[in-house]
């Protein structure tokens, strides 16, 4: 009897554990957005490489206001605390919490309209 390798189960995996159509599941990619990068290099992971693509595809059709971006590389990518972050954007902690969650949902918003189209 021979074996039977599912080659898409890596793909599942990481689009069960960051569903990019969800908020939840983009805040988990974000959140986790070193530990991804690392992996396509280290290990060589293909679908990785996917998925952050699909990422910054999403991020660009999302239109994002240039506040939100720069909340989103300053918390996720250089990882500022928020109330550091909003000190270096000279506004408000709150403000910058505002400016992720609504980046977040405009990003979940343009996939799930994908999706359905």
């Amino acid at each position: 009897m021979g074996k039977v390798i599912d080659f898409s189960a890596k793909e599942r995996r990481l689009d069960e554990a960051y569903p990019l159509d969800s908020e939840r599941g983009i805040y988990a990619l974000l959140t986790q957005l070193h530990h991804v990068r690392e992996s396509r290099f280290l290990r060589g992971d293909y679908d990785a490489s996917l998925l952050l693509l699909d990422l910054a595809q999403s991020v660009a059709e999302a239109k994002l206001t240039h506040r939100q971006k720069q909340a989103l590389k300053l918390v996720f990518i250089h990882d500022f605390i928020q109330k550091d972050a909003a000190h270096w954007m000279n506004i408000s902690q709150q403000a910058v919490s505002d400016h992720v969650r609504s980046a977040i949902q405009r990003i979940a918003l343009v996939n799930k309209e994908k999706e359905v189209a």
